[in-house]
C-alpha cells in the first residue's frame, strides 16, 4: 500500500504557457502516447475558449486534467495510470461540474470512451444515442441535468481544512492518533482490521467519540469489517455494547475470500476525509492524516470492495447485532 501523497485540483488558463504545458503534458502522456490518439487530435480551437482544470500532487507535478466548453461540454479528462482509483477524476469532474452550475448551464454533456461509462454513470450521467468512434476508440454521449436553479447565487465552497499529519509507534501514541481522528468525523466511519479487540476502540475518549456518531442523526454511520472476534466475544469490549443499543448504526461484517483473509494492515477511514492506516495489524505503527482526499478516496475503494465480498457475524445475531 504505497503512500504517493496527496493532490489538490485548481483552474487553469490555457493563454498561459506553464497552465499549457502542465495540461498538454498529461492529456499527451494518456491520449496520444497511451491511447494512440493522433496528436493533431489531441489539440482543438476549444482549448483556447474552455474553463481547464488541472490536478496537481502535493509537490506541484501535474497528474490529471479536464475541460468544460462554453457550449457545456465536458472533455480532455485524463488521469496518469500510477493516480487512477484515487479520486483525481472525481475531484477533476466535480470542479468542472461547479463551474458549469456557476455558469447557469441547465446541463453538462461528455463523449465517455466505452470503458469510462461505469465512472460518470456513478455521476449522474445518462448515455444518449448509439455508440460511435472518435479517434478510433468507441464512444458514447452521455448528459447530466444540472441541480440549483438559475439566478440564486452560489455560495463559494469552504476552504478545505487544513490537514494534521498523523503518526504513532506505541500503543499510547495510536490511541492517541485514533481520538484525534474520530473527533474529526461528521457522521460516518469505517475500520477494516483481522482482531477486534480492546486495544483501541476500547478506550474511553474513543468511545465518546464513537458514541457521539453513533448519534449524530440523519446519515450516522459506523462500519467495521473483522476476521476475528473471538476475545471481543470472550472479554467483551464497548463496541459491542454500543452496537446492541443502536444495532441499525452500527454493522459488523467478516470476509470470506482468501484474498482478503490474507489481508495483512489495518485502517480506519472517517468521513471527513481523513484516515489512519497501520501497515502492519499486529504492530502499533501506524500514520495518517485528518484530510487527505486522495488516500482517503484509495483505502475507501478497498474497504468497500471487501465490504460488498463479506458477510455479517452469525455470532453477533444472539446479541442482537
Amino acid at each position: 500500500m504505497p503512500i504517493q501523497g496527496d493532490f489538490h485540483v485548481e483552474l487553469c488558463d490555457w493563454g498561459n504557457t506553464a497552465d499549457r504545458e502542465a495540461l498538454r503534458g498529461v492529456r499527451e502522456a494518456v491520449f496520444v502516447l497511451e491511447q494512440r490518439v493522433p496528436t493533431d487530435m489531441e489539440v482543438d480551437e476549444d482549448d483556447s475558449r474552455s474553463v481547464h482544470a488541472l490536478a496537481r500532487t502535493a509537490d506541484g507535478v501535474p497528474i490529471g486534467t479536464g475541460r468544460l466548453s462554453t457550449g457545456g461540454q465536458i472533455g480532455r479528462m485524463a488521469v496518469l495510470q500510477d493516480w487512477r482509483g484515487r479520486g483525481v477524476g472525481t475531484m477533476l469532474l466535480h470542479t468542472l461540474l461547479d463551474q458549469a452550475r456557476a455558469r447557469r448551464l441547465a446541463s453538462v454533456s461528455l463523449h465517455a470512451q466505452r470503458d469510462a461509462t461505469p465512472f460518470y454513470e456513478r455521476h449522474g450521467f445518462v448515455a444518449e444515442g448509439a455508440e460511435f468512434e472518435e479517434a478510433g476508440i468507441p464512444h458514447v454521449t452521455m448528459r447530466r441535468m444540472l441541480d440549483g436553479a438559475p439566478g440564486i447565487e452560489r455560495r463559494p465552497p469552504p476552504p478545505a481544512p487544513k490537514p494534521l499529519e498523523l503518526h504513532a509507534s506505541s500503543r499510547e501514541e495510536l490511541i492517541a492518533v485514533t481520538q484525534t481522528l474520530l473527533a474529526t468525523a461528521k457522521h460516518g466511519m469505517c475500520v477494516l482490521v483481522r482482531e477486534l479487540h480492546p486495544l483501541l476502540l476500547n478506550d474511553t475518549a474513543c468511545l465518546v467519540e464513537m458514541r457521539r456518531l453513533a448519534i449524530s442523526g440523519r446519515g450516522a454511520s459506523i462500519r467495521v469489517i473483522a476476521q476475528d472476534l473471538t476475545r471481543a466475544l470472550q472479554e467483551g469490549t464497548r463496541l459491542l455494547e454500543l452496537a446492541q443499543r443502536l444495532s441499525s448504526v452500527v454493522e459488523m461484517r467478516r470476509p470470506v475470500e482468501p484474498a482478503d483473509l490474507a489481508y495483512r494492515s489495518a485502517f480506519m477511514c472517517v468521513d471527513s476525509g481523513g484516515y489512519l492506516f497501520r501497515p502492519l495489524e499486529n504492530e502499533m505503527a501506524a500514520e495518517g492524516s485528518t484530510y487527505a482526499p486522495g488516500r482517503h478516496a484509495e483505502l475507501m475503494r478497498i474497504f468497500e470492495d471487501v465490504w460488498n465480498r463479506s458477510e455479517p457475524w452469525p455470532e453477533l445475531r444472539s446479541l442482537g447485532i
